[in-house]
């Protein structure tokens, strides 16, 4: 009888364990200390004249490569740093008789941006929306003429204030990996050098862009 107690006590405390395992929640996933995203967009530029050097760039449509480094910070939100790159086609008409390129031509420059940035909608599990709002540089830099293979001006980087706002939808796949779709805006303010009184400097970059965004 004593070997028999011992034994349905055993079988008893088993139970329960298992129970109590069973009901007790999983341990939470810690939140990712940083995030990193990396997308690939298709990028229209607004025509620029620049007062400089007496040229106008009729910019033509480009691939830009981002990259993104945030912090997280309170409301499923992240603020962090931006860079990009674009090598974009460009109709290039210069002021003044120019070498490499007479009259006008096809070209191509580097298009940059660094920018500090706002990251809203990390959401969880699934589908969520997006809003990124950003403020920095836009660069123009590397003019080269396609026929020639001229450097053309301006030959050191062109940097203009530039501030914009995203919206979009991401889908979440677990706590640190998503992917995303954007489309953004962007206003930059040309430097006035040259330029009329009454001619406007603000350029527009509009953006589609996809992308994927990993947690550490």
């Amino acid at each position: 009888m004593q070997r028999v107690a011992i034994a349905i006590l055993l079988l008893i405390g088993s139970a329960v364990e298992s129970r109590a395992q069973i009901g007790r929640r999983p341990p939470p996933t810690p939140e990712p200390k940083a995030w990193m995203s990396l997308s690939v967009g298709v990028m229209e530029i607004s025509d620029v004249h620049d007062g400089s050097t007496q040229s106008d760039w009729q910019f033509g449509n480009a691939v830009q490569y981002r990259v993104s480094l945030e912090m997280p910070i309170q409301n499923q939100s992240t603020i962090g740093i931006i860079g990009s790159f674009a090598r974009v086609p460009l109709t290039y008409t210069p002021g003044v008789l120019t070498v490499g390129c007479s009259f006008s031509c096809d070209a191509d420059a580097t298009v940059t941006q660094l920018m500090a940035t706002f990251h809203a909608g990390r959401g969880g599990i699934g589908l969520h929306q997006i809003i990124d709002i950003s403020l920095g540089a836009t660069g123009y830099s590397a003019f080269r003429a396609r026929v020639s293979g001229q450097q053309l001006p301006p030959r050191q980087l062109d940097a203009d204030l530039s501030g914009g706002i995203g919206y979009g939808f991401g889908y979440a796949f677990s706590p640190d990996m998503q992917i995303t779709l954007v489309q953004e805006g962007f206003l930059s303010v040309h430097q006035r050098t040259g330029v009329a009184g009454g001619e406007s400097t603000l350029g527009r970059q509009f953006i589609l862009r996809l992308g994927t965004r990993f947690g550490f």
